[in-house]
């Protein structure tokens, strides 16, 4: 199972269950330090999914690597709360190549891995902010409906290579 955002909240929390269980995960993470299992089943991967180019770019890398991959949970993310007009440009790019571009990134790279295996699953971080806007929460709720539109037209875009693309949309 490969988890973006392995290092910490719900990612860390999902590999630490999953190790537990016996499986094998890669952890993609921008910190390690924060989580470092002392189990041989667990990859750690240095990536920062906000620096597109090069997340894309490792990303492929890694569909190849991990040609066998059953699982991506695709969490990594982070929320900056905040008036639109306390942002700056530069911050609303971040936001947003963060928590919607990156997952699109991750599903670019490992949906053909999971096609080609016909099966596999494709699990989606997403929020209770991709359900209902909230105050200071334009930015991230952008991104979070972003992401729930597109998690449904890949499920259905997926559904004839029995790959399941499922959105998980926790609350605070």
């Amino acid at each position: 199972v490969l988890i973006t955002g392995s290092s910490s909240g719900i990612g860390r929390a999902t590999a630490e269950l999953l190790l537990g269980r016996g499986a094998a995960v890669i952890g993609i993470a921008r910190d390690h330090t924060k989580f470092a299992p002392g189990f041989s089943r667990y990859d750690p991967v240095t990536l920062d999914l906000s620096n597109l180019d090069a997340a894309a770019t490792a990303l492929d890398a890694l569909a190849r690597r991990y040609g066998d991959v059953d699982a991506v949970i695709s969490n990594a993310g982070a929320g900056r709360f905040r008036e639109i007009e306390q942002f700056s440009a530069r911050q609303i790019q971040e936001d947003i190549a963060l928590n919607l571009t990156s997952h699109l990134l991750v599903a670019r790279s490992f949906l053909p891995v999971l096609k080609h295996r016909c099966g596999g699953d494709l699990i989606i971080m997403g929020s209770e902010a991709a359900l209902h806007g909230a105050r200071k929460g334009s930015v991230y709720c952008a991104a979070k409906f972003g992401l729930r539109g597109a998690a449904q037209a890949l499920a259905d875009e997926c559904v004839r290579r029995n790959v399941r693309v499922t959105l998980v949309n926790p609350g605070i």
